[in-house]
């Protein structure tokens, strides 16, 4: 199934709403607030001095203009467009409240961007309330990808005088043909949601709909000869969610269902080969996109809560479907017979949960939980005929099925030792059953602890310790593909492993500053493995200061590094390792900050942070002779500045300036032409090299 980031998701997990609803303290007999002996206040003296309503509206509406340097659409990463010049903003958040407490809010986040928001909810504040909302996101990767193709009617095509050749050297159309296009995706959601609140229950309906529009990079392959397309995205997610919970005493109970329908309106990759056909008539070339499918869940959820003890229980079903059409398995000669027209595939995935926390006595506490989910493709299965790049029949394979059933437990305990020390602990343990995989079940134990304890009001620290042993079935290399695995190889995920992990923290806070510093250690051993992942050591520091100078100006400050080191063996011939390779990775993130207010008689506010992010990779193989890959790094330097000024006590006017400088390098991209590689039609060289600005200034009113 096709799921995607739900930002700006209204609707509360029941999980969270559970523990806000029903969590309770336990107080000893007769020391209870109900039980407070209320006989002799004076109730009619008691009035809030601080408790009238605004009614009216109130809040702030602004008109932004900016201008972009959108030369490297990637900057619009930052500045939330890849508009190039002059775009347009409307920023908002309105309240209008009336006597009676009926309230409607509206509120716009750089609303015109690609990357914008709105939202209007009206209603009674803590019985029922209607929101509206749209939420836009997009990311760019580059608008510099050169490609002679060109979309018509849902088809890549050549210009019509194109010259195909053996080699990308012998197109002689290639460079006079290659234009820049873009590589981004975006995407535009719009939410509709209701809630209501009684006396014992909630209920809560929320429809979702998502459209997503855009290219990405996408490979294309006629037997020896490859392609880079830009793929066209054009699909839509619709979402429509019902919860009702009901509440007592001492406990909790609802039940959500939720239904899933993706739309593709793409319904293949089909391009006209750039390349003079290495055999028969293979002109042009197919492959299949993302189908379209559906899918529903109903999940129930009870709780239970009482002297200081809590139970959650959690069931859930899900069942999956797709049956979109089979395309043809070839378009180059003829197409052997699939055995049905579609794949009619369903999969359901049970879940239960189980947890449980309680306090047993004032220094100890327990907690315990167990989970069980269980995938079942209930798929037919028939033997599909293999066609190795929409050119040639490769004989036939079954559809696997990748059956997986999970079960997690753990327990753990906190203990006080004293006022100013704890000490946590617990057990985990995971177990998986597969099918179709090179390993039928997998199992891992975890042992971890934490000690925490605050040397003083102001100063805490704590160190966490965690070892984990993962082992499993005997390992039987699939051998249902045409590339069989070498046996000796272990793929990291399935494989043995032994992982140690450690973390330290620290910090201190005071009236006008604060600081704090971690560290974190990790080594993974794969101790069986001859070919494949064999070591993985990773650490870390993070540091992070603030200080308040005064009432207006505050200054900030943060310094985070990480590295780590990976160590892989493998085989040229099918045997024994022959090849070694390191990889060391390393990243760097610095900044700081200062914000002053209150200048010119307090009508002036400025801000000035400043970023610096650098991430490298050094690769070395070894077989016999060190051979080190080329330069693999990205580095970014951001200032975002701003000025906020009050011209009067209804009007503002607010300059934003945003300036980055951003470089990158991939050792297998970088410089790359179009006729590079004999057999590759590229999109050429995709690094970044970039400096950029961001101009803007919005004028806001109050209300």
């Amino acid at each position: 199934m096709n799921n995607y980031n739900r930002h700006n998701a209204l609707p509360l997990r029941l999980s969270t709403l559970a523990f806000a609803i029903m969590s309770t303290m336990a107080y000893s007999e007769g020391y209870g607030i109900s039980s407070a002996n209320r006989d002799s206040l004076k109730l009619d003296g008691w009035k809030c001095q601080r408790c009238a309503v605004t009614t009216g509206a109130h809040g702030q509406v602004g008109i932004g203009a900016a201008h972009n340097d959108g030369e490297d659409s990637r900057f619009g990463n930052t500045t939330g467009t890849d508009e190039d010049g002059v775009v347009a903003s409307l920023e908002a958040n309105v309240t209008h409240q009336n006597e009676t407490g009926y309230r409607t809010r509206f509120k716009a986040d750089r609303l015109g961007y690609e990357n914008g928001s709105a939202d209007l909810t009206t209603g009674r504040p803590g019985q029922y309330a209607i929101t509206a909302a749209y939420r836009g996101t997009a990311h760019y990767d580059t608008n510099q990808a050169l490609t002679p193709y060109k979309t018509q009617n849902g088809r890549w095509q050549l210009p019509q005088q194109w010259q195909a050749g053996a080699t990308t050297a012998k197109m002689s159309d290639l460079y006079t043909s290659s234009l820049a296009t873009a590589l981004k995706i975006a995407r535009d959601r719009y939410q509709l949601n209701g809630a209501y609140r009684g006396d014992f229950y909630q209920a809560e309906i929320d429809y979702q709909h998502e459209q997503r529009q855009g290219q990405r990079a996408a490979s294309a392959n006629l037997l020896t000869n490859s392609t880079m397309l830009a793929q066209r995205i054009d699909d839509s997610t619709d979402e429509l969610s019902a919860k009702l919970y009901l509440r007592g005493d001492n406990w909790l109970a609802g039940i959500d269902a939720e239904l899933s329908h993706y739309n593709n309106d793409e319904q293949s990759l089909h391009w006209q080969s750039a390349f003079t056909p290495t055999f028969g008539a293979a002109y042009s070339g197919q492959s299949a996109v993302a189908p379209d499918n559906k899918a529903y869940r109903i999940a129930g959820n009870t709780q239970f809560s009482d002297a200081g003890q809590q139970v959650l229980m959690h069931i859930g079903f899900t069942r999956m479907t797709q049956d979109q059409a089979y395309l043809p398995a070839t378009i180059n000669g003829p197409s052997p017979m699939l055995p049905s027209a579609n794949l009619d595939s369903q999969v359901d995935i049970i879940e239960m949960k189980l947890n449980y926390s309680g306090r047993i006595t004032r220094e100890l506490s327990l907690r315990a939980s167990y989970d069980y989910r269980d995938r079942d493709n209930k798929t037919e299965i028939n033997s599909y005929p293999q066609i190795v790049t929409d050119s040639y029949y490769a004989g036939n394979a079954a559809n696997p099925e990748y059956d997986r059933t999970k079960q997690q437990a753990n327990i753990a305990a906190k203990y006080r030792i004293a006022r100013a020390a704890y000490i946590d602990v617990g057990y985990e343990y995971d177990h998986n059953n597969y099918s179709d995989l090179d390993r039928q079940s997998l199992k891992e134990s975890t042992l971890f602890g934490k000690f925490n304890y605050r040397v003083s009001p102001q100063w805490q620290l704590w160190l966490k310790a965690q070892a984990s042993d993962r082992s499993g079935s005997n390992y039987e290399a699939v051998n249902t593909t045409s590339s069989p695995s070498n046996p000796l190889l272990r793929k990291s995920y399935l494989a043995d492993r032994e992982r140690q992990r450690y973390a330290l923290y620290t910090s201190y806070s005071s009236g006008s500053y604060n600081i704090s510093a971690n560290a974190h250690w990790m080594q993974d051993d794969y101790t069986d493995t001859l070919i494949g992942l064999t070591n993985v050591k990773t650490q870390g520091y993070d540091l992070s200061a603030q200080y308040a100078i005064n009432d207006n100006l505050n200054l900030n400050a943060f310094l985070n590094q990480d590295w780590r080191d990976s160590d892989q063996a493998g085989s040229s011939n099918y045997a024994t390792p022959n090849w070694y390779s390191r990889s060391e990775e390393q990243s760097t993130l610095i900044g700081a900050g200062i914000n002053y207010a209150n200048l010119m008689d307090k009508k002036l506010k400025l801000g000035l942070d400043y970023t610096y992010a650098d991430g490298q990779i050094d690769t070395q193989v070894m077989q016999g002779l060190h051979s080190p890959y080329g330069n693999y790094y990205s580095t970014k330097h951001n200032l975002n500045a701003f000025a906020d000024y009050r011209v009067s006590e209804k009007v503002g006017l607010r300059f934003d300036w945003i300036y980055e400088q951003y470089q990158d390098a991939d050792w297998a991209n970088q410089g790359l032409a179009l006729d590079a590689v004999p057999n590759l039609l590229s999109f050429g060289d995709l690094s970044h090299d970039y400096s950029a600005h961001y101009f803007g200034l919005t004028l806001s009113y109050q209300l």
